[in-house]
């Protein structure tokens, strides 16, 4: 592998999986739960540390999610709850990039972008409820992460490691 770059754009969200169920905290499964440990967090680190074993390895990119800082709003979501493993599986990310970010300097940089909401085939009422909750007003486009990513991945960032850089 001669990649100097990684970002880990792969993940698990409840709105993929079309057998979701709205269960409460206090009906959720712990098998629910370690379905987003298992991708979200040990995956994850399974790849991050493959690819720190890269000799011309010099930066990682982790995606996460501002649901790793603060909660869901209910409202967003049609008074149902989003997964819980869902939030707890993104703080997962935000500590392991600090983490990682130590015990790999000064060798390889890794940073995460905590993203607010994307658009991308959400309904209608969903995008226009979010629109009302942010500041500008809409939802972000995928291409908007492309700037903060070329920049994590070039020499420009040479002194940014352990970074949680919102994006919401």
């Amino acid at each position: 592998n001669n990649a100097e770059y990684l970002v880990n754009c792969f993940g698990y969200n409840d709105h993929i999986d079309n057998s979701k169920s709205n269960d409460s905290i206090m009906d959720v499964t712990l098998e629910s739960i370690n379905k987003y440990l298992q991708v979200n967090v040990i995956a994850l680190f399974s790849v991050c540390r493959e690819f720190a074993k890269n000799s011309k390895a010099k930066g990682i990119v982790n995606i996460s999610s501002i649901y790793g800082q603060v909660s869901p709003k209910k409202h967003l979501y049609d008074e149902s709850e989003k997964h819980i493993g869902y939030s707890i599986s993104k703080a997962s990310v935000d500590q392991m990039t600090r983490h990682l970010a130590t015990h790999l300097a000064p060798v390889i940089r890794v940073n995460c972008l905590s993203l607010g909401g994307i658009e991308h085939k959400q309904d209608e009422a969903f995008i226009e409820k979010y629109n009302n909750e942010v500041p500008l007003g809409r939802m972000m486009k995928a291409k908007e992460v492309f700037g903060i990513i070329n920049y994590l991945c070039s020499n420009d960032s040479s002194y940014t490691t352990g970074s949680i850089i919102n994006i919401d």
